[in-house]
């Protein structure tokens, strides 16, 4: 059970491991793009590719789907980022239902956990496999596998390696709940943060804040859905950044070009400390380098960030 790209090495894998997937379950296709056309999910569109029974119920609780469900009479759901199950689904087969979450349970229960630990600055997170209960994020571990956060990895970038990295444990879980070798330890109440849906005003960058954290905060939301910030009339998306060195110093208010360059590139001052800009975009137009964005925004040269929504 799954929808976007994170989870197709999971797909990947187990159907290339001895584990027998019986179908997948994933959202019904819905528009999307500029021209609205109905797309099926990633997960949906790989697993036809691959020849497996799909079904993309709009409820599950909806009585045809859990027929459905009740007659491959599962031994455990692998589920890898899907939407809440009831317990009618996540009770029906014979081990359970297996989630795989891109944290270190209990930090970053919830929707975005790789966004918000980006954003946090944390050094290291992981991957958790746990069996899905009546609450969100909260059932008993079964196994989990750390990595460390690069200073400037984005959130894209560490999605990519934590679903490689979740796909190996995820049948390395499986092939412990076969053997009967996994103990299941209960999550502690002690350590729990969240990690709640992405709003849009989550994005909007807070200048006034460290240029350490103002770089945390765009590179946690890089690529989708894009940290943005209004420049006059304009709303720019910002990418990839990089924290100048300390002797930038604070000559000017947060939001302040300190350099507006079509060879030295783009930086800002914040509330402490300055970044680089290395990759950007006006809303709706194609990302650009520092320098080129210079190059062809020069009317943008005298404005200043907005600090405010």
């Amino acid at each position: 059970m799954g929808t976007p790209e994170f989870a197709l090495p999971c797909l990947e894998a187990l159907v290339k491991s001895k584990h027998k997937p019986l179908g997948v379950v994933s959202v019904p296709p819905k528009p999307a793009g500029r021209g609205q056309k109905v797309k099926s999910s990633p997960v949906e569109a790989r697993a036809r590719e691959l020849g497996l029974g799909v079904q993309t119920p709009e409820r599950l609780k909806d009585p045809s789907f859990l027929d459905w469900f009740r007659s491959l009479n599962p031994d455990v759901a692998a589920v890898v980022a899907f939407r809440y199950l009831p317990r009618e689904v996540f009770a029906l087969p014979k081990r359970g239902s297996v989630n795989l979450h891109a944290s270190l349970l209990p930090k970053y229960r919830g929707a975005a956990p790789i966004n918000w630990a980006i954003y946090n600055g944390e050094q290291k997170t992981g991957v958790t496999t746990f069996l899905l209960d009546d609450r969100l994020d909260t059932g008993a571990i079964l196994a989990q596998r750390e990595c460390l956060i690069g200073p400037d990895e984005t959130a894209g970038e560490l999605a990519e390696k934590l679903s490689n990295l979740g796909a190996d444990l995820l049948l390395e879980t499986l092939d412990g709940l076969e053997a009967g070798t996994l103990m299941l330890i209960p999550q502690s109440e002690s350590g729990v943060t969240l990690a709640p849906k992405l709003k849009k005003e989550d994005g909007f960058i807070l200048w006034e804040r460290t240029a350490s954290q103002v770089h945390n905060q765009i590179r946690a939301f890089s690529p989708l859905p894009g940290a943005w910030s209004k420049l006059g009339k304009e709303v720019v998306k910002i990418y990839r950044t990089r924290v100048l060195p300390s002797n930038a110093g604070n000559a000017a208010a947060p939001g302040t070009w300190l350099c507006f360059d079509d060879r030295a590139g783009l930086s800002v001052y914040c509330g402490e400390g300055a970044i680089e800009l290395l990759e950007l975009s006006l809303e709706g137009r194609k990302k650009l380098t520092g320098p080129e964005f210079a190059r062809g925004q020069k009317r943008l040269a005298d404005k200043t960030f907005e600090l405010k929504i």
